[in-house]
Order: structure tokens, then sequence, then C-alpha cells
């Protein structure tokens, strides 16, 4: 029996370098973590920058070895080789900076 594909519904992905986990959705960063210490790196030059180009949903590992870059109208970023994928825990989606208010402080 052929299964029919469904459409990917997940949105949500992250990979880590040495030190740093970048939290995308689709192919924008929305947050970056530090991995030894567990803190959200808020002023990292990645938030809010697009992925120039990332691998389809669900063949995040062929990316195991290689650089993420991010571009934007005044900063691009380029990671180090990424060490590993990841879907996110549920309890960090809410801690991405992109779900922060216009007016909110966010820490």
């Amino acid at each position: 029996m052929d299964l029919i594909p469904t459409h990917e519904r997940r949105r949500h992905r992250v990979f880590s370098t040495r030190f740093t986990e970048y939290h995308l959705r689709d192919d924008e960063c929305v947050g970056v973590r530090d991995i030894a210490s567990g803190d959200w790196l808020n002023e990292h030059a990645a938030l809010r920058l697009r992925a120039v180009q990332i691998p389809p949903m669900g063949q995040d590992r062929s990316w195991v070895g290689r650089r993420l870059q991010f571009w934007g109208r005044y900063a691009d970023v380029l990671t180090s080789p990424v060490q590993g994928t990841a879907r996110p825990e549920r309890k960090f989606i809410d801690s991405y900076i992109s779900q922060a208010v216009s007016g909110e402080i966010v820490d």
C-alpha cells in the first residue's frame, strides 16, 4: 500500500555548533542559546536573520559538518560547523525572542 505524503507542519528546529544552539522557525533565527550555560543570547547578531540555505524539513542531519549562514539588511552571520540537529523542546519555544511583544521588556 502506498502512503500518501502529508504536508510537514513542523516549523521549528535546532542546529547545534560547538558552543551554540541556533533555533529556527522556518528559515528565521528566533533563538540563540549558549550550550554551556543554557542562557539565551538575546543580543546575538543572528537573531531575526534568515538562513541563506538550509535542508528541507526532515533532512537536517545532512547539514552536520556544514555551516549555517544568516543574512539580513545590516548584518551577515556565518556559524561554526553544525555538530548536531534536533527538534526543540516544547518549553523552549516560549523563550524565543520572536515571542517578545512590542513595548515589552525582555531580559
